[in-house]
């Protein structure tokens, strides 16, 4: 089953109990000094980094293609006792309606196409004075598993700063850290199959991280 579909994705999220319900640490540390406003989370997964938005006092619209994971995420907002709209579309062709004050995006796996014209809505979507977060696993250091056809849908700052060349560019750089893989998002069996399956370990991991903003005048 190809990666890049919401079968693949539903399959993941329904198969392990705790898939993404925290926040990123990246976005407490970039997100918790401005002042709330409208936010999308774009590919938010299970929503664990809406509903900290949400709980700090954001408007939150959160898209994923993946109805086990929006199903996750809204239980989660329930018991955080947060309101946020999430909605089933494809993070790539999705549309914003109306312009947003905090636009993010975290470890979304998309290839190049589909990754700039995703980045180019989001960008179209940027309130004046806003700012857009894309994080993403960098070139430098591949999870775990992952196929080598799945390589290309890895990132660098140079590629992200120049699928956001309408905006100014805050911050661009690799973060070295430690991660827990802990899915399945490339990994295989007997007869070439990929099936989900939850696995945990810490690797070495390289995180792609840019921070921009739109000028407010």
């Amino acid at each position: 089953m190809s990666t890049d579909t919401p079968e693949f994705w539903n399959e993941i999220c329904a198969g392990i109990e705790d898939c993404g319900s925290g926040s990123d640490e990246m976005l407490v540390d970039q997100a918790g000094g401005l002042t709330p406003g409208r936010a999308l989370d774009n590919g938010c997964g299970t929503g664990g980094n809406a509903v900290w938005l949400a709980k700090q006092g954001w408007s939150v619209t959160a898209v994923d293609h993946s109805v086990a994971a929006i199903e996750k995420g809204q239980r989660l907002a329930a018991a955080q006792g947060v309101n946020v709209e999430f909605v089933v579309a494809d993070a790539s062709t999705y549309q914003p309606q109306g312009l947003y004050d905090l636009i993010t995006s975290f470890y979304i796996q998309l290839f190049p196409p589909q990754r700039a014209n995703m980045l180019a809505n989001m960008s179209k979507a940027l309130a004046p004075g806003g700012t857009v977060l894309f994080v993403s696993h960098d070139k430098s250091s591949p999870p775990p598993g992952w196929w080598e056809e799945d390589l290309p849908s890895l990132t660098t700052p140079e590629e992200i700063v120049a699928e956001l060349s309408d905006l100014q560019i805050e911050q661009a750089f690799v973060l070295n850290h430690k991660a827990e893989h802990s899915h399945a998002s490339s990994a295989h069996h007997g007869g070439g199959e990929r099936e989900p399956h939850e696995a945990h370990e810490f690797y070495d991991s390289g995180s792609t991280i840019v921070k921009a903003t739109r000028p407010a005048n």
